[in-house]
């Protein structure tokens, strides 16, 4: 059964001095309290509930978030973390919120200059961590839209990171859907705001009333 933890003190908020050492990329961080203040507001009756991730509830959209949180912390310590989108519901666990956090302080506590400097792989060739983390935050972005959509939530996304993660998106997207990783772009109005072309990029369409 999935549960909820009671609110406590935000990784962000107990990090903020590493972040203002500018140790950590900010846009990757505020991107991680975005998804966590959706996950923390997810309801016990929504977890199955369908996600705009075909095929995927809202237990799918936070495992696969965590499976990424995972990966990157095996990316810092160099370790092989295997495939963590075969099952990622299985990465929730009984608690969502609670693991999450876990995951997040785990990744938080390797993420030293060592690590931030070390070569990964990504989807433009190899990059820096730091690089990495930078350009990832688009990602985050479009899944706290995903879980927000998924369970009732109204998901107020940082107007700026939304708009520096419309590059990375273009550079990303037409590897992704080669592999299937994500859908055919959708068309938007000339007129249309960053989060509709963000989503729009992903194969989402910014439904609003």
């Amino acid at each position: 059964m999935l549960t909820r933890s009671p609110g406590t003190e935000r990784c962000g908020e107990r990090l903020s001095g590493q972040i203002l050492a500018g140790v950590i990329p900010d846009a990757f961080v505020r991107a991680l309290d975005g998804f966590e203040s959706v996950l923390a507001g997810v309801a016990l009756g929504r977890w199955d509930d369908p996600s705009p991730c075909a095929g995927w509830s809202a237990a799918d959209v936070a495992g696969h978030v965590i499976g990424n949180l995972r990966a990157t912390e095996a990316f810092a310590t160099g370790r092989d973390d295997g495939d963590r989108d075969a099952h990622p519901v299985a990465a929730v666990g009984d608690d969502p919120l609670a693991t999450w956090r876990a995951a997040r302080a785990d990744l938080m506590a390797v993420l030293d200059a060592r690590a931030l400097a070390r070569t990964v792989p990504s989807p433009t060739g190899l990059v820096p961590l730091s690089g990495f983390l930078k350009s990832g935050a688009m990602e985050f972005l479009v899944h706290t839209w995903d879980l927000a959509q998924a369970t009732g939530q109204a998901a107020v996304l940082d107007a700026g990171l939304v708009r520096n993660a419309l590059g990375p998106a273009r550079q990303f997207a037409p590897m992704a859907r080669l592999s299937g990783m994500i859908g055919p772009e959708c068309s938007v109005a000339e007129d249309a705001d960053d989060l509709t072309r963000l989503l729009a990029i992903f194969g989402r369409r910014n439904l609003r009333p």
